[in-house]
């Protein structure tokens, strides 16, 4: 099937959301209304992280990206992740080795689409990480123009932990300055020096440079569009089918959709999921088996199902299609034993796998991998000894604990519906896993009430190791055969806002009306937390009439005097088209607490579907409740205090309503309605433009709608007119002047227009309207219609028609017509004229120039080579121009643009071309950059510099040019490297390492003047930034100098400190080095005080064990506000955080020192003081932030740690937590690290063949009858 043209969307989510402890799903429940972005804006960012559920679509559009940024001819490279290992070079799906290595020696961005951490930690827990590891190290110090796009499903990203891998392994430093100048009007002589300068424009570069996105799932629309695209015929009816069977949230991802199709384009009908699933892999191999007789469905279906197993008990995903397949792919003869090359073949190349790449293949989707897998594991359980064996790979003892092998979990989804006996004990001991996936809503009553009762249980169990649920887990199992026992756990604990949450949602979904009362008593509390009350009022909302509904929302006003945004706008998403309904968001506006920009509530959507659905109620009386709905919004508009007293008459506290209240008049306009030329109505469009100046950033699409709408209904038009004319004559009038212009009306830019066939209209006014000056108005109106339009002469006549027996207009007429010759204008229009003619002369000198220019240079192309009376180190303006010329104008970012001399060949030919060439590599040896040590300016660069750079980027085009340089040469060079923006030169390492005497005489006392000179709390962005972010190759000559000069020396920056650190680290200097300079600081009392933190971190990251007990007195002899701030600093020192990069793995890094520095921490930078930036919209990241995050990732990279001794150490950290809150969780993660370390070990083809076979024998001999086993 041909891709199907949709755009998919993606969401930004908010950092304050990205926390560990619960499911990302369930945090952005109340916040899924935030802006769409498509790949056109994912392209600009450089660290992204796009989440999505299986099915939706990940690879697919990874892929489509890259595809399309090749074919624009940019560097795009699609890797799945889990082929990043040392044979980097065959890793490449799009894009090649060859293509890599290109971009990485030229100077070009590349994109590179990394698929997908979920499928790696499926095969080792600390996979992605050295996988990543891996990719750095490959792009090197390109890193700073690579675009990195990772992919996974919610559940696999850990928001904080990888975030901070991420960043710490491939680091981001934006372009943070680019260069001005004014230039010169005209060529100048060759005689000339130029002196001039450019300007650096520095602007602040953004904390974080990793963006995480949610890849959002289908609309309706797209769902609609999907349908059509794929062969059915009757899209509407289609989707009323998955609407009324539920199926509308599988139906948003693409997978499940494309099955949902190809079952109701054969059946006309819809089944379940596992039914549509197993229909489609019927019919792909139905297709494989229809030209080789020997191939029949079953035998496809146990070749399919073997390979499926193969898969998941090697952990390799690919399997050999062809010899040229990968060694590492699996040999599906191996498996398949005794099937022809035909027979493979023709599975292999069937639907149910992706297509051929490099003659490999993959399942095409995981889920139907993982049902094959669970259908051959069912198919082996008949025989006692066959279970007992398979249930061990299934449910493994680790650490006198029983868990579930991480590699086996996601079948088991599938096997509960399979197999009874697995089914039960899933069900009693794992429910979370029945919601993972799978078809959950086939299994019997009993297993779903079992299910629903255990995961209650967990939910309100501090013990337990469930943390949450992903938010659309639950529908999996709702029914109406559960709302007795929904009823009687919502009874249970009511009062445990996670279960309710659970509870509430399944009972909207079951459509379990007896739950209502219950749930209604929950969402009037106003002490509950903010997503029990939600779902509560969803459930109420969604299963009561319409007055129960409403008698819920009084309540709520009721009981408490702020209702939360978010309750409030779940009440909006279901209210009915009513009277009652309008008063109540009329009421409850007033009491919904500030609006924030960035509220992430959804209340402003909210507000505008009610508006829609007001207008497409249908009633007779919609007219009248939209009309009545824009009079309130009005009136809370008009509240004071304004936004700009006199000139913006609308409310600071209630503006953001402003685009509610248009919608309801753009309907009104829809249907010409006589309440569209209201006093309400007109009220509401003329405030707009003086908003639109004040606070307008949302209004700049109701701005382009009504310019068309409103002068398309000339009545409107001209009701508005005459509207804003009232409302600006109460204006003047207060100051005593008459209103006799429409000139006050007229440059705000009302939505009225008038064009040439309104002339006679607004000319008839002139004698119609009563009031004089509104006569006077008319005039003005029709006059400048008469201007905007040629002044047609028969239009003159008209206006003199219409004056000729008024004295009053027929002067004012005349007036415009002859204006007297005021001496002020006439002085405005005399300089006017003079600047016109000033400005033409020097227009036609620059071009005449120019010209002259042209000539004289292509005449004389040596005077560019060499300017005459110029010494060798003095630039020309003529060869200044010429570079201006061609880097034409732009604002500099690159050296390149001075160096690309071709360009110059076009307009001056060959010759002048070669000779700047010549020129631009002559001057850089002449010429000696000063340095900021010696004095230069840090915000002023020379055009000389930039001209010297130019020379250089040209000669060193070809690498082996830097070979034959003499010291003095390459010392020279590095001048110029140091004066380069946004990092160094691509020459700059290989200079470097051809020439060390050079960069001990230029850039050690660079360093070193930066690290004295550099103020307390000043950014830092010179030599020692350029090195940690775009010549990691230098760290290792540059680290001892630095070393011994920290040893003998106090650095008082904090930026310059960390820069050291990292090239240290980076520079092999030793740990025992590093501790022992850590040490000496710590104990000098010159060390400044604010960097006494870093120094112990640094000291922790070396030796720990030698640095904690000094540690631990510091912080007791320390106030509670200095520990504090102390342990602040020192926490984000140690593990880095927005603004501070930390590399190294640390020896910190053992069970028991960061057991003791996490409780150590935690003490002080207490939980109870954290910032919970949840709902607060857009927020500027504090030491606090990234304090607390620092203190949780010593406690995650515990954890990470594989063996016993982890598991050990955090059930000891659960009972001496300082936070009784943190204890069960620690306890949850014991358990999740003896599951990961009782995971099954990776197979070989050869084992799972002799397994495979030895259980088929098994099997096969078996008389036994089978035990019960399928649901179906």
């Amino acid at each position: 099937m041909p891709p199907v043209p949709l755009t998919r969307h993606f969401r930004l989510i908010p950092e304050a959301y990205q926390k560990e402890d619960l499911p990302l799903g369930e945090l952005w429940l109340g916040s899924s209304h935030g802006e769409n972005q498509t790949w056109k804006t994912l392209f600009t960012e450089y660290r992204v992280v796009i989440l999505a559920e299986a099915g939706a679509g990940k690879t697919y559009e990874l892929q489509w990206a890259a595809n399309l940024l090749r074919n624009q001819g940019q560097a795009a490279f699609f890797i799945r992740i889990e082929d990043i290992s040392d044979r980097f070079e065959t890793a490449f799906e799009i894009g090649s080795a060859e293509a890599f290595s290109a971009w990485l020696s030229g100077t070009d961005e590349a994109w590179f689409f990394l698929d997908s951490v979920d499928e790696l930690r499926l095969t080792e827990a600390r996979a992605f990480e050295q996988a990543l590891r891996y990719f750095a190290d490959q792009v090197g110090p390109a890193s700073q123009r690579t675009h990195v796009y990772v992919s996974s499903r919610p559940y696999a990203w850990r928001p904080q932990r990888d975030r901070a891998l991420l960043e710490e392994l491939l680091p981001f430093a934006p372009q943070t300055t680019s260069l001005e100048t004014d230039g010169i009007d005209d060529p100048a002589e060759d005689t000339e020096v130029a002196a001039e300068h450019y300007t650096t424009q520095t602007a602040d570069a953004p904390l974080s440079a990793l963006r995480l996105y949610q890849l959002t799932p289908l609309s309706i629309n797209d769902i609609k569009i999907f349908a059509q695209h794929s062969g059915v015929s009757d899209a509407t009816v289609f989707l009323e089918e998955l609407e009324r069977g539920h199926l509308l949230t599988l139906a948003g991802l693409p997978f499940d959709l494309r099955d949902l199709i190809g079952t109701w384009n054969a059946e006309h009908a819809l089944a379940n999921r596992l039914t549509i699933l197993q229909q489609s892999i019927a019919r792909q191999l139905d297709q494989a088996a229809r030209d080789l007789p020997t191939l029949t469905r079953s035998r496809l279906e146990e070749g399919a199902e073997l390979l499926a197993i193969g898969v998941v008990l090697t952990g390799i995903s690919s399997l050999r299609v062809q010899e040229t397949g990968s060694e590492a792919a699996i040999r599906p003869d191996t498996l398949l034993q005794g099937w022809s090359y035909a027979e493979l073949n023709a599975l292999l190349t069937c639907g149910i796998f992706g297509e051929p790449v490099y003659g490999e293949v993959r399942f095409r989707h995981r889920e139907i991998r993982e049902l094959l897998a669970a259908r051959w594991i069912s198919k082996h359980l008949g025989v006692e000894a066959n279970r007992s064996e398979i249930e061990s790979w299934i449910f493994r003892r680790q650490y006198e604990q029983t868990v579930l092998s991480v590699r086996m979990r996601p079948l088991l989804p599938w096997l509960i519906l399979l197999d009874e006996s697995i089914r039960n004990r899933v069900t009693r001991d794992y429910p979370d896993v029945v919601l993972e996936g799978g078809d959950a809503t086939v299994l019997p009553f009993a297993a779903r009430a079992e299910t629903l009762t255990r995961v209650i249980e967990q939910i309100t169990d501090e013990n337990s190791a469930i943390r949450g649920l992903d938010n659309d887990a639950i529908i999996r199992i709702a029914g109406l055969d559960l709302e007795a026992l929904t009823l009687e756990l919502i009874g249970k604990h009511a009062k445990h806002d996670d279960a309710i949450f659970i509870l509430g949602r399944l009972a909207w979904q079951g459509k379990m009306l007896r739950c209502v009362e219950p749930l209604a008593n929950i969402a009037v509390e106003s002490g509950r937390g903010l997503y029990a009350r939600i779902v509560s009022v969803r459930a109420v909302a969604a299963l009561s009439d319409t007055q129960r509904f409403l008698q819920l929302w009084q309540d709520i006003l009721a009981c408490e005097v702020s209702v939360p945004r978010g309750v409030f706008s779940e009440l909006v998403s279901y209210a009915p088209s009513k009277q009652e309904s309008s008063e109540l968001i009329l009421q409850t506006l007033t009491r919904s607490g500030k609006h924030d920009g960035y509220d992430a509530s959804g209340l402003t959507s909210s507000l505008a579907d009610f508006v829609k659905r007001l207008t497409l109620s249908g009633k007779s009386n919609a007219i009248e409740l939209l009309h009545g709905f824009a009079e309130g919004l009005l009136g809370l508009l008009k509240k004071t205090p304004h936004i700009e007293r006199g000139d913006c008459a609308v409310s600071k506290e209630y503006q953001w309503l402003m685009p509610t209240a248009l919608l309801c008049v753009e309907h009104l306009i829809a249907v010409r309605a006589p309440a569209a030329l209201s006093s309400t109505s007109l009220a509401l469009l003329s405030a707009v433009p003086a908003l639109l100046h004040w606070h307008g950033a949302e209004l700049q699409e109701a701005r382009k709608t009504f310019d068309m709408l409103v002068p398309q209904w000339t009545e409107l038009n001209d009701a508005l007119f005459w509207w804003t004319v009232a409302e600006c004559r109460k204006q003047t009038k207060r100051s005593g002047q008459p209103l006799r212009d429409d000139w006050p009306v007229t440059w705000p830019g009302h939505f009225w227009s008038f064009d040439e066939a309104s002339f006679p209209r607004t000319l008839a006014w002139v004698n119609q309207r009563a009031q004089e000056d509104d006569r006077y108005v008319a005039l003005a109106r029709a006059y400048r219609t008469y201007r905007e339009n040629s002044q047609p002469k028969c239009w003159l006549d008209q206006l003199l028609v219409a004056t000729h027996d008024h004295t009053g207009l027929k002067a004012t007429l005349q007036a415009w017509l002859n204006p007297p010759p005021a001496p002020a204008t006439l002085n405005l229009q005399a300089q006017e004229r003079k600047h016109q003619q000033l400005y033409a002369r020097r227009k036609k000198k620059r071009s005449k120039d120019w010209d002259a220019f042209i000539a004289r240079v292509k005449d004389n192309p040596q005077i560019v080579r060499h300017p005459p009376g110029l010494k060798a180190n003095e630039l020309s303006q003529i060869q200044y121009h010429l570079m201006e010329h061609i880097r034409a104008g732009n604002g500099i970012y690159k050296r390149s643009e001075g160096a690309n001399w071709s360009a110059l060949i076009p307009e001056f030919g060959d010759e002048v071309a070669g000779a700047y060439r010549d020129a631009a590599i002559a001057f850089w040896r002449a010429y000696q950059p000063d340095t900021r040590s010696e004095g230069a300016a840090p915000n002023s660069i020379p055009v000389a510099v930039m001209f010297g750079l130019a020379g250089l980027e040209i000669e060193f085009e070809s690498e082996s040019a830097i070979a034959h340089l003499t010291n003095a040469e390459a010392e020279a060079a590095l001048r110029y490297a140091l004066w380069e923006i946004n990092g160094f030169p691509q020459w700059f390492e290989p200079l470097c390492r051809l020439y060390p005497l050079a960069v001990t005489n230029v850039l050690h006392p660079e360093i070193q003047w930066e690290l004295q000179s550099s103020l307390p709390e000043q950014n830092s962005y010179y030599v020692l930034h350029n090195l940690v972010y775009y010549a990691s190759g230098m760290h290792g000559a540059l680290a001892p100098a630095i070393y011994e000069w920290i040893s003998k020396h106090q650095v008082v920056n904090h930026d310059c400190l960390n820069y050291c650190r990292l090239i240290m680290t980076a520079g092999d200097i030793s740990a025992t080095q590093i501790a022992g300079l850590a040490a000496a600081k710590v104990s000098d009392p010159s060390t400044p005080p604010q960097l006494l933190p870093v120094w112990h971190a640094v000291r922790v990251h070396a030796d720990p064990y030698l640095a904690l007990p000094p540690l631990k007195h510091l912080f007791r002899s320390l106030s509670a506000t200095k520990a504090e701030r102390f342990g602040e600093v020192f926490s984000v020192a140690l593990l880095g955080g927005r603004r501070e990069t930390v590399k190294g793995n640390g020896r910190f890094q053992t069970p028991s020192i960061l057991k003791e520095l996490y409780l150590l921490v935690h003490r002080v930078v207490r939980a109870r003081d954290d910032l919970n930036r949840a709902n607060t919209g857009v927020y500027s990241p504090t030491l606090r932030d990234d304090a607390q995050d620092a203190r949780e990732r010593l406690f995650g990279l515990l954890s990470e740690l594989p063996k016993e001794a982890t598991y050990r150490t955090i059930l000891e950290i659960a009972v001496a937590h300082p936070d009784p809150r943190f204890r069960a969780y620690m306890r949850a993660s014991a358990l999740q690290r003896a599951t990961v370390d009782g995971d099954l070990v990776l197979w070989s083809e050869d084992e799972v063949a002799n397994v495979a076979r030895r259980l088929t024998v098994i099997n096969a001999v078996d008389t036994s009858p089978e035990p019960p086993r399928a649901v179906l």
